[in-house]
């Protein structure tokens, strides 16, 4: 209780937080499309690859949260080969960017506090 007070986070704020699929995901996929255009498996993919694997993704909620990032204006979206429909390929659009840019700029203060737990654990655990 006295590091809340402090203004500290704790760890279960850090996880149950903002690193939920309404936040932290949607900033993730942004910052991947921003790059190049992805689909759905490469950006799961990518995402366990950025996050050591402690932050899996399973299609379920990938493809409804692409889904809505559509229908919100941050993303288009065209299929590789429109006959097969193998593979959307998502773009970022310029409303995307901006919103980017917000989530940027909002989650940078949160992912050092994240940050800093997990070192002030390892520190307290393993010395």
């Amino acid at each position: 209780m006295r590091e809340r007070e402090a203004g500290r986070t704790t760890p279960r704020d850090i996880f149950i937080g903002e690193v939920k699929t309404r936040s932290i995901f949607p900033l993730l996929i942004l910052h991947l499309v921003s790059k190049r255009p992805e689909y759905g498996n490469s950006l799961i993919r990518k995402i366990g690859e950025l996050t050591g694997g402690v932050m899996s993704v399973s299609p379920n909620t990938v493809y409804p949260l692409l889904r809505r990032m559509e229908e919100k204006g941050y993303l288009t979206a065209e299929w590789e080969d429109p006959d097969t429909r193998s593979r959307r390929f998502y773009t970022i659009t310029p409303r995307g960017r901006e919103k980017y840019e917000e989530m940027r700029e909002r989650f940078g203060e949160h992912l050092m506090r994240v940050k800093e737990a997990i070192e002030a654990l390892q520190k307290e655990i393993y010395g």
